[in-house]
Parts: C-alpha cells; structure tokens; sequence
C-alpha cells in the first residue's frame, strides 16, 4: 500500500497538479500484480552477476548456470538543457537560451557483466558476426555506434524509435550476441521498458471476425504449445470452395480442437479462444527474442528504479548539462564523453547492486 501511496503522490508532483478523485493512480492490487511477476529475479538471483556489498565492488559470480542480464531503455538529450547555475563575470551572464533546441535520442544496452556496462564486439568477433549476417553492413535510417547495437536518432530530422525501428535494432543485438566471447554459454535475459513501442503484438483476438470470409489480420498464427513445440495454422483457406478467403474464428476454434456450445455468439467464441495458446499472444519483440533463444521481461509499469539503466541517463545528462554551451555539435561530443565517464567510475556496479536491493526489499 505504501508503494501505491507512493507512486500516486509522485504523480500530481511530477505533473503539479492536485488530486480531485480518491482512487489511486495505480492500485494496490496492480503494484502487487506488477512485483509478482517478477518472482524470476528472486528464484534464480544466484545464476546472475551480483556486486560485492562494500566500497570494493567485486564481481561475485554465479554459482549455478550463469545468466546475463541487459538492461535497455531510450532517452532524449535536448542542446538547449543546462545546468541551472552558471557562471558570471562582472555581474553578467552569457545569453542563455530558454528553448530545449535541437534533440538527439538514444537508445541503448546496459550489462550486468564483468567485461563491462556496454556491449560491443571486438574487431575479430564483428568480422565472425558480418561473415553470418552481412546484413548489418547496409545502411538504415538509425546511427550506430560501430560495433555495437547503441543506436541513436536526430529528432526531427531522421526516423523515430517506433515498434519497427525497436524491432530491428533488436534484431541486430540478437544477432550479434551469438559472436560475444564473454557471453558463451550463457542464458540471456532482456529487461525492457513496458512503452508502447516494445509491447506491439503481431494481432489481437478482436482483429477476427466470427465467419468465414470476415476480416482476418494475419495469414498464418504461429504459437508454441505446452511443451513448447511450435505450431502452425493457416488463417485462409488454400483450396476448395472457400479457396482464398478468411476462415474466420469460428473455423479455427474447430481446428483447435476446441468443444463449442450448439449456438456460439462472437463474445463467447473469444472468450473462449483466449484461453488457448494460439492466441495468448505474445509481442513482436518476445516473438523476435524467442528465435534467438532470448528471454525478454518487461519491467512493471512506473517502476523506474526497477531499470538500473535509468541511473545511466541521469549521469550522463548531469555531465552534460555541467558542460553544456548549448550547441548541438558540442552536446554530441559530451555524450560520447559521458559515456567514458560512466564507464571510469563503476556506477555501474553500484546501479545494479541497488537493482538487487531493490527487488529484495520489495519481496520483503
């Protein structure tokens, strides 16, 4: 209840408003909901890389089959954002700009792991990764750093981060994890916000129609069943008299083997196909995930302190802003710099240590 409380406080704080209603901005029931399904963290907590309690920060090693997790996330730096207090010289101060300016968004991976906070491929391992998928050589609306999956965007002027362009730099960490050295023979678990843009599903139950000939999303539901075997259906007909046209759900519940009442209305036939693993459905990304043997988790909505890579955004735009003459070029350079400095202090490790704290206080 007290993290409720919390969270519905923060909310009229953050948009300076008061509260006019007695619910709550998320429920009690809803904060549970969101912390138990993270039941993962606490039962196998010993197949990750943990930090040391103490000044030290020494790795300590899983003791059962390792696992890595990365930690992703966007955010957007603004030229025009600087540091509150600035110098002044003769009872004068330099022209301060009250517009943000122009924006560049990143989009980037933080590692629980001794080789270090960012993933990148040395020169050999990206030579094994462009021999398999030279695919990744070609040229796309999104700037990466070379060798890596960090990817960035010039608001305004390029794409932006929607589900495809997430989908596809996806797609290129998950083909080069496979090269990673340091990361063989390891399970991958990815932490990823719960926006709109990473949890797009290929179709939903309420994009069919009931009878044959309706409207139909999709050509072919792909699903895997309970012992994890995947499974294929066709949505339309390929011969005989209804050749080329929707099967509708009516149709594909009898091919699911699934036992109707004698008069079946729409709400009820989709009440009744939501329970089958056809169409459970999960997102494009945990989809994507799955064919690389990746196990995506989504954090729980509101819960920042539950993506350590939040901290990374909050001391590299700290850096920034202290540095910042509110040219673009110049914040560019601060961040390829903030970044270096991050890495130099090992905040990091004290990120996902308090990432662990976190979790098991919430258990507790």
């Amino acid at each position: 209840m007290d993290l409720a409380n919390f969270i519905d406080s923060s909310y009229y704080t953050l948009l300076n408003t008061n509260k006019c209603q007695n619910e709550l901005i998320r429920s009690e029931r809803m904060c549970r909901l969101d912390l138990r399904r993270w039941g993962i963290f606490f039962i196998q907590k010993n197949h990750y890389y943990l930090v040391a309690p103490g000044d030290h920060l020494d790795w300590l090693i899983p003791t059962q089959k390792p696992r890595i997790l990365i930690c992703h996330d966007e955010s957007t730096f603004r030229s025009g954002e600087m540091t509150s207090r600035r110098w002044m010289s003769n009872e004068t101060a330099p022209f301060f700009s009250k517009g943000r300016g122009r924006s560049l968004m990143l989009s980037d991976f933080m590692v629980c792991h001794p080789s270090g906070p960012f993933f990148y491929l040395n020169e050999n391992e990206w030579h094994k990764t462009i021999t398999k998928y030279p695919d990744l050589l070609q040229n796309n609306d999104i700037n990466y750093i070379d060798r890596t999956s960090t990817a960035a965007i010039n608001v305004g002027a390029d794409a932006y981060f929607d589900n495809e362009t997430v989908l596809s730099q996806f797609h290129r960490l998950f083909k080069m994890l496979e090269f990673k050295t340091d990361y063989k023979d390891h399970d991958i678990d990815i932490l990823v916000d719960n926006a709109r843009t990473h949890t797009a599903r290929q179709y939903n139950l309420n994009d069919f129609g009931k009878n044959i000939g309706s409207r139909c999303p999709v050509d072919v539901i792909e699903h895997y069943d309970e012992n994890d075997i995947k499974k294929t259906i066709q949505c339309f007909f390929s011969s005989g008299p209804h050749q080329n046209k929707s099967k509708g759900l009516l149709q594909l519940a009898k091919e699911l083997n699934i036992i109707l009442p004698a008069k079946c209305s729409l709400s009820q036939l989709r009440e009744l196909l939501s329970e089958d693993p056809a169409f459970q459905t999960k997102t494009k990304l945990e989809n994507l995930a799955k064919t690389f043997n990746i196990n995506i988790i989504y954090s729980p909505k509101f819960h920042c302190e539950l993506n350590p890579i939040e901290g990374l955004w909050c001391n590299m735009k700290r850096f920034v802003r202290q540095r910042n003459d509110q040219q673009y070029n110049t914040m560019v350079l601060l961040i390829e710099q903030s970044r270096d400095h991050f890495v130099n202090i090992d905040l990091y490790k004290k990120l996902f240590r308090r990432f662990w704290q976190t979790c098991e206080a919430y258990r507790d």
